[in-house]
């Protein structure tokens, strides 16, 4: 195929994949489809391989991945033109967890499955033991909400009602849980079309081929970037969460190494075992996720497909640990051991590769939930809001305030959108001083936000981690500061949080703290510039003691350096 009408067809392929995305945020419901974005959207040719994505949600595409593949197997010669799959079950085709529920149909071309358009999106209630589904002291999969096993939801273009039926009987707020699900289907319909145009306008055969070709493409790119390095064995490097929400005093370790050998990346990962609590991971999420970090690093402009897999080898430790739990583990906090396998994967790499991989993020991004019974309508409102710390610092540069793991690509929900829907007043949102790991560059900062119960009670779920063990910077870097939470109750004194926190009931004017953590340095953080610090230090991003401290540069109260203690200080550490 000539270069023109390879890059054609696949630019036109990715844009089908972007007017998607812009489809759903228009249509969705919830403010976890419209502001945060919680969605990602892929096409797969017939065979079930990934051919490009939207913008994406790096978590979603093993799961969009392996539920394909099992629509495949379990409705192989009864997929029918105008079918759309539903499924959400975590075990049965491989899901980050029950509250994200993926729509998969068929695109048919001269009577034949040409390929499919998959999504996955976050209902904000799919059931379960509490207002909003995602229990933090979950501990069985049956107690995380709604399970749905691979079904269809539309026969032939004619709705299943009976499906509906019972899906709007199993949420809290059936309203909004449905119209994202059925902007799901109706964003399917969509893509369906385009593509329709689009084969109709360069013929099936030739859009085919040029998919193939661009997966051959970059697995060939990728193989080649990864032979320009020599063989070796790296770790294992390991992190800790803090606890699985049940047993508060045990730390949960999550280790990996890396073999590079010839043009292929084998990371050999490991585990506790799994936990009682709702912190495991599924190995088909984060193998995925794991390959776009190694796309992220080797080869940024490209795209990702299918042939990115192929120069990339994952293995697990046995059933029935973290990072591969045995049926029916509970798995919906599955971000929080996300975080932490991203984090000594990219340690890995940068052991690899020194100056082309930033330091790990905070990790300390999550999740808080509100649900209760608006007092202008008496209906029961269900919010979800996800949040970041900050991002790892560079080899040539500070890391990104409020932006945390790469894997988790998702935004915040403005404080607008928050008061403007829900009974709750968003009271302070900010970047929070010295959270950031020291160094030569240091991490970027983590966020604060305080939200105050305005209606008469409320139920909050916090899912998040990095309260005990802060992200650690690279070649010689600081940690960066551990995350925390407080509750400030009007009828009592402030008490401090845990990390991981289910159907906590609040009252009228009760108030809710969540301070995260930022991203881990980069070098020797006596090595950084004083004048950087000194810029630090006047826009608050750093304290004048922490300055000191951390840096070894002295900033007096009209932020000017004072250069002579700075280098006294500067000079007993070397000492």
């Amino acid at each position: 195929m000539n270069a023109i009408d390879l890059e054609v067809i696949y630019q036109s392929t990715v844009q089908i994949a972007r007017e998607l995305t812009l489809n759903m945020l228009r249509t969705g419901y919830s403010t976890i489809i419209k502001e945060s974005q919680d969605f990602t959207f892929a096409i797969f040719d017939a065979h079930g391989r990934m051919v490009a994505q939207g913008v994406p949600q790096p978590l979603h595409i093993g799961p969009l991945a392996a539920q394909v593949g099992e629509i495949r197997r379990v409705f192989r010669g009864r997929i029918d033109e105008g079918d759309t799959f539903i499924v959400n079950h975590p075990y049965r085709a491989c899901q980050n967890h029950a509250t994200d529920v993926t729509l998969i149909s068929p695109v048919f071309a001269d009577g034949e499955i040409a390929a499919f358009i998959g999504n996955i999106a976050h209902k904000p209630d799919l059931g379960g033991k509490v207002p909003g589904t995602n229990a933090g002291d979950a501990t069985d999969l049956f107690q995380e909400g709604l399970l749905i096993p691979p079904l269809k939801i539309v026969r032939k273009g004619v709705m299943n009602d009976d499906l509906r039926e019972m899906i709007e009987a199993n949420t809290r707020t059936p309203e909004v849980t449905w119209g994202d699900i059925n902007a799901q289907i109706k964003t399917n319909a969509y893509g369906q079309s385009k593509f329709a145009q689009l084969f109709a306008k360069h013929g099936t055969e030739k859009v085919i081929e040029c998919w193939q070709d661009w997966m051959d493409i970059c697995e060939r790119e990728l193989r080649h970037e990864i032979a320009k390095l020599p063989d070796g064995l790296y770790g294992p490097e390991t992190d800790w969460m803090d606890d699985d929400g049940i047993d508060l005093t045990r730390p949960l370790r999550i280790s990996a190494t890396l073999e590079k050998k010839g043009d292929t990346l084998h990371f050999m990962l490991d585990s506790d075992a799994q936990a009682r609590g709702p912190v495991n991971l599924r190995s088909c999420v984060s193998r995925n996720f794991i390959e776009c970090l190694v796309k992220m690093v080797f080869i940024p402009k490209l795209p990702v497909n299918d042939g990115l897999s192929r120069p990339v080898r994952v293995s697990y430790p046995p059933e029935g640990t973290l990072l591969n739990p045995r049926y029916p583990a509970p798995c919906n906090m599955y971000v929080r051991p996300s975080q932490m396998t991203t984090n000594v994967i990219v340690r890995l790499l940068a052991r690899l590769l020194p100056g082309r991989v930033p330091a790990p993020a905070s990790g300390a991004g999550g999740s808080l939930s509100s649900a209760g019974r608006h007092p202008d309508t008496g209906r029961w409102f269900s919010m979800y809001e996800i949040f970041n710390g900050g991002g790892g610092a560079r080899a040539d540069g500070d890391g990104v305030s409020a932006q945390d793991d790469l894997v988790v690509n998702v935004m915040n929900t403005p404080v607008e959108a928050v008061e403007t829907e829900f009974p709750l007043r968003v009271e302070r949102y900010e970047l929070v001083p010295d959270s950031a790991g020291a160094g030569t560059f240091r991490g970027g900062l983590g966020t604060r936000r305080q939200w105050r119960v305005l209606g008469e009670e409320a139920t909050v779920n916090l899912r998040t981690d990095r309260f005990k063990h802060a992200s650690p910077g690279l070649f010689g870097a600081s940690m960066a500061k551990s995350s925390a939470a407080t509750l400030s109750p009007t009828d009592g004194a402030e008490r401090p949080l845990t990390s991981k926190i289910a159907g906590l009931r609040l009252k009228q004017g009760d108030l809710v703290d969540w301070a995260m953590g930022g991203g881990g340095g980069y070098g020797d953080p006596f090595a950084r510039d004083p004048e950087r610090v000194r810029i630090d230090v006047m826009r608050g991003y750093v304290s004048i003691e922490a300055a000191r401290t951390d840096y070894g540069v002295a900033i007096r109260a009209n932020h000017t350096i004072d250069h002579a203690e700075t280098e006294r200080l500067r000079a007993g550490k070397a000492a």
